[in-house]
């Protein structure tokens, strides 16, 4: 992996301070991360793929699965070492992350899908090199895929939703679920800005 190490590095560190939840986990990826500069060529690109894998296995929410991407600086061999370091990270984090809809979890499969044809792209370049590492992405992205479909197929369909007049978001989430606690939920949904005047025309969970 011949790219920028400090690029890398900090892309991680970022990462982890946003994803990373568990303290023992954190302090463990912030050590190695600090140790990683001394590693050779060959270690070093096993340790940013280790150290990715912890930080996707750390996932719960859509917001920090879409965090896993490609920095759009990036270019060159780094674009190509990040492209390998997403799609694995996609591929792990797209199944543990809680998609709140079927649509949602339809988008996450066509993101997992295009970072492994991405990663794949980049293992390539490496020549013999990269052949395990090739077949390995693409393996590990076709189950993540098939996961990511299962979860879709049993998440609660998006329907739209037409009241004829503003209300409460908490007034909505009572009428619809019979629970008002779904308000937050509701409202990033549907994309509104006004909890308190929610519009008249959104999407909202089934069920």
């Amino acid at each position: 992996m011949a790219a920028n190490r400090q690029t890398v590095l900090a892309w991680l560190a970022d990462l982890a301070a946003t994803v990373v939840t568990d303290v023992d986990d954190l302090s463990d990826v912030t050590a190695r991360i600090a140790a990683a500069p001394g590693l050779d060529a060959a270690a070093f690109a096993t340790e940013a793929l280790a150290l990715t894998r912890i930080i996707a296995e750390s996932v719960t929410a859509p917001a920090d699965f879409d965090r896993i991407s490609v920095p759009a600086t990036a270019t060159g061999e780094t674009a190509q070492a990040f492209a390998i370091l997403v799609a694995m990270g996609s591929a792990i984090a797209g199944c543990r992350a809680e998609w709140p809809s079927r649509p949602a979890a339809r988008r996450a499969r066509s993101q997992v899908s295009s970072a492994g044809d991405a990663g794949a792209a980049g293992a390539s370049t490496l020549g013999g090199d990269g052949a395990d590492l090739y077949a390995w992405l693409t393996a590990v992205t076709a189950i993540s895929c098939r996961l990511i479909s299962e979860i879709a197929a049993d998440a609660a369909p998006v329907i739209r939703i037409e009241t004829g007049i503003s209300l409460p978001s908490t007034v909505l989430a009572y009428q619809l679920y019979g629970d008002a606690a779904r308000a937050g939920a509701l409202v990033d949904l549907a994309g509104s800005a006004t909890p308190m005047v929610m519009p008249t025309l959104f999407d909202a969970l089934a069920s």
